[in-house]
């Protein structure tokens, strides 16, 4: 009964996943190390893999997803790596992820000072996938899709796989933390490729003088699309993220017929497919970040100093560990490929 209603779940309710190894010629898998989170602590590292050779030299085409996370998953996030800037691949120590030689930075939860946690580092790497949290959807996030739909992958790439997690009384990680990725490939000659859209709002502030704001982010895209899929994520204070289709143009708020994704789940954001929504010429996507503020764990003073503003207004701002810091984030994903990456941050 406490399950159907979504409560959290206590250590021993805590799912357990079973993530089968595609066979050589339908797919891959990425497995991280297991690794363990103290409790007080948050865990944010960076692996970077490059991807194998499936099709003897030639880029091959996946058309299903399928990540497994254990409970404590603040987010897991897959990029494919562009310009290098503070996050080097080639700093990181040597780790295996699965079969693969690979390297990770680990970031713990030192937001300060490591290149893991400043979203400027990876500010132009095209997003593959992400997930969050399995509270409520169960450990697996599977993503089958459109017909005639797939990414494209080059043998040799570099992917970087992001993975956060948290271990506290607002979101436990109750027992080692293990994630999977794997990536099932299409026998289709020539879909249509899928492009991504990653995007934040940075400029929030949630203060004690101001407990209920809303934030708002728009993001345009150069032609016609067809969005398929969405996720959000923010913080604990975060109470709604939606997001809507946008005319480019009009800075009034779109109508409630235009939304496509909607959330009221900070720690478990689902992931929503099969959205099927086009966007016009020149249009592109609005959404919306809604928070009610509440007295930090950690006591205004640690807020107050971290305020680029210096307000002295007890007030959450962008980025940092999850007790000190929002965020305003949308992931879109919709087809075909654009020309060009798409990024608003």
């Amino acid at each position: 009964m406490l399950l159907a209603v979504g409560c959290t779940q206590s250590p021993s309710d805590a799912p357990l996943w079973v993530l089968d190894v595609p066979a050589a010629d339908a797919g891959l898998q990425f497995r991280l190390p297991t690794f363990s989170v103290p409790y007080a602590h948050e865990e944010q590292s960076c692996y970077f893999v490059r991807v194998p050779d499936l099709a003897g030299g030639q880029d091959f085409w996946v058309d299903r997803v399928r990540m497994a996370t254990s409970v404590g998953t603040h987010h897991l996030s897959v990029f494919r790596v562009r310009t290098i800037v503070g996050l080097d691949p080639a700093a990181g120590e040597p780790v295996k992820i699965g079969p693969y030689d690979a390297t990770v930075v680990y970031g713990h939860d030192d937001y300060a000072n490591n290149p893991c946690w400043e979203s400027a580092n990876w500010a132009d790497w095209p997003l593959v996938a992400n997930t969050q949290s399995p509270l409520r959807q169960g450990p697996y996030t599977d993503w089958q899709l459109p017909d005639g739909v797939a990414m494209r992958f080059t043998p040799g790439e570099m992917l970087m796989i992001q993975a956060h997690y948290v271990n506290t009384s607002v979101q436990p990680t109750p027992m080692d933390a293990e994630v999977g990725i794997n990536l099932y490939r299409t026998s289709l000659p020539d879909p249509i490729e899928l492009g991504t859209l990653f995007a934040t709002q940075q400029s929030i502030r949630i203060c004690q003088s101001n407990p209920e704001p809303t934030f708002t982010g728009t993001c345009r895209l150069p032609s016609a699309v067809t969005i398929t899929a969405a996720n959000g994520h923010f913080h604990s204070r975060g109470r709604e993220l939606s997001m809507y289709v946008w005319d480019g143009a009009s800075t009034d708020h779109p109508p409630a017929a235009d939304q496509f994704y909607d959330t009221v789940y900070w720690d478990s954001p689902p992931m929503t497919t099969g959205i099927e929504r086009p966007v016009p010429p020149g249009g592109g996507v609005w959404w919306d970040c809604a928070y009610e503020w509440r007295p930090p764990m950690a006591g205004c003073d640690a807020l107050n100093a971290k305020d680029p503003e210096q307000a002295g207004d007890c007030c959450y701002v962008f980025g940092g560990t999850t007790d000190l810091g929002e965020h305003c984030n949308i992931f879109v994903y919709y087809y075909p490929k654009l020309a060009t990456d798409v990024f608003c941050n």
